[in-house]
């Protein structure tokens, strides 16, 4: 839906967002700026963060320190 008028309060726009669903793209100079919609559909398209997960160390490597003799070289 595109707006005919340059001004519109937020009320007019979470009316539309309401109504119509989706999204609002808002446009400036003929380039996209903004993107409105609701935060149900935002948390619908928002990625999981991920999760770090860390390697567990083997019990030996805590025994002994690493000496330069050891390297694979």
């Amino acid at each position: 839906m595109k707006a005919k008028e340059n001004n519109m309060d937020l009320d007019e726009i979470k009316k539309i967002i309401e109504k119509e669903g989706g999204k609002i793209i808002v446009v400036e100079q003929g380039k996209p700026i903004l993107v409105i919609t609701s935060f149900e559909d935002y948390a619908k398209t928002k990625p999981e963060p991920e999760k770090k997960t860390e390697k567990p160390v083997p019990p030996e490597s805590n025994e002994e320190e690493l000496k330069i003799e050891d390297l694979p070289f």
